[in-house]
């Protein structure tokens, strides 16, 4: 009788938990000695605890609702209360649906009719015939199969509270701040233990952030929401189109005070632009044009600049920023093409103090991300200027920037050299002896003294 069907043995394999295996084994001999009632009942037994297993897991990781109801269960455990563990038992599926999420709404259905059809093996009284209730062996193999495929096989994946976890992780100093460990962890912690739908969720929740601005304590995290979204994108390729298609009626649906957040937002994810409905495109590209200069308060619209279709309008907006607005839209983002009006007001600093103050507002937050052209720039405009270079901070300032750079970054053989020549004549070696130690580490020699022009 059982040709064709699911080797029960087999099954037995695929059950994660070593425990709930055990119980689901004395289905299985139950079964196959024709005890078709008990085999029923101990499959039943062995879903619940599996399930309780897999919420201890769930508790682990800081799923609220799971810790909740196995507070519930231990209390009632320890008390010895009877009637509460029933009546806990009873629920956990409509528990496990609603709150946890373990299992989907069609797995819920197959499982109430184990449960109903246990109730009519463990309690006789629940039917109204005569006689027993007797299950036949394709039922109870198919309540077998069910337990096993729909719970005793999976993994405990979060559900709604992949929302509450992130609310508070994000917001914490332990989240990650670099792109390619943010990538890391959100698909570790995030996208590889939660369920297919809440991913999809996930992402719209993150997109609704950048482009409405909720929920509100996200505002001053857009680094980490944007790349917390390139991760699904990258990472989680099953849930993207659907994620997608829920943003691009986002955007093409977008209030006109919010269309700021998409130009910034597009630049992030240009393959959506193509998908936008020709009027928000425009939209989009007319906002830039005509927004004045002296209006930008928010920007994230400068991060718009990488592409392509808003990058000469942005240009002309970033080229019309007064010295507090760049000061504020590096503060923001160090975006490349805020480098050359950041180094051109450093380089004419009209005092020591105000000299300190543009590098650590205008030039600091660059630190990583300079390519050897502009460390050489900086070396040019400390030596250009002589508030800059003998400002007191000017040497330690300088030291942390080359020591947050790649050696193939660090400035040219020419820069250095023009560099060391000036601090010689200024006498300014002691000042700058870290700074030409450092420089030379990767076997740049130094140059002999040239003559003083003076002379």
């Amino acid at each position: 009788m059982d040709i064709g069907f699911i080797d029960l043995d087999i099954l037995l394999t695929r059950i994660r938990h070593p425990q709930s295996k055990v119980y689901f084994l004395d289905a299985v001999k139950s079964y196959k000695a024709g005890a078709l009632r008990g085999a029923l009942t101990t499959a039943w037994v062995a879903l619940v605890y599996d399930l309780i297993a897999k919420y201890r897991e769930l508790s682990a990781m800081g799923d609220a609702a799971a810790t909740a109801f196995l507070q519930s269960w231990d209390n009632a455990t320890a008390s010895r209360d009877i009637s509460k563990l029933l009546q806990l038992e009873r629920s956990i599926l409509e528990d496990a649906t609603a709150n946890t999420q373990v299992i989907n709404h069609i797995a819920r259905t197959h499982l109430d009719r184990l449960h109903e059809d246990r109730h009519l093996c463990a309690h006789p009284a629940f039917s109204a015939e005569v006689d027993l209730f007797e299950p036949s062996h394709e039922l109870v193999r198919l309540h077998l199969v069910n337990a096993v495929e729909l719970v005793l096989s999976q993994e405990p994946l979060q559900g709604k509270a992949i929302f509450d976890l992130y609310d508070v992780d994000v917001q914490s100093p332990g989240f990650p701040t670099d792109h390619q460990r943010i990538l890391d962890y959100v698909e570790q912690r995030y996208l590889a233990r939660v369920r297919a739908q809440n991913v999809r969720n996930f992402g719209t929740v993150l997109a609704k952030s950048l482009l409405k601005g909720v929920p509100v304590q996200w505002e001053a995290l857009h680094h980490k929401i944007i790349v917390s979204l390139v991760a699904i994108r990258d990472r989680a390729g099953h849930a993207w189109p659907d994620v997608s298609m829920a943003i691009v009626k986002l955007i093409d649906h977008l209030e006109p005070h919010n269309r700021h957040r998409a130009i910034g937002f597009i630049a992030a994810f240009p393959d959506l632009w193509e998908r936008l409905q020709e009027p928000t495109r425009t939209s989009l590209q007319t906002t830039i044009e005509n927004v004045p200069p002296a209006e930008i308060i928010d920007y994230r619209v400068l991060t718009g600049v990488t592409f392509l279709q808003f990058r000469p309008a942005l240009l002309e907006l970033i080229a019309g920023l007064t010295e507090k607005q760049l000061v504020d839209a590096i503060a923001f983002q160090p975006l490349a093409d805020l480098w050359p009006m950041a180094i051109e007001y450093y380089q004419t600093s009209g005092s020591f103090r105000g000299s300190e103050a543009n590098f650590n507002a205008l030039i600091t937050p660059f630190a990583g991300r300079l390519s050897q052209q502009q460390l050489d720039q900086l070396l040019d405009a400390i030596i250009g200027n002589g508030q800059n270079w003998d400002a007191a901070e000017t040497d330690t300032l300088l030291l942390g920037m080359l020591r947050n750079t790649t050696p193939a970054d660090l400035p040219t053989t020419g820069a250095r050299n023009n560099f060391y020549q000036h601090i010689l004549h200024q006498r300014r070696t002691d000042k700058y002896s870290d700074v030409i130690t450092f420089l030379q580490s990767d076997g740049w020699p130094l140059p002999p003294q040239e003559p003083d022009e003076d002379n």
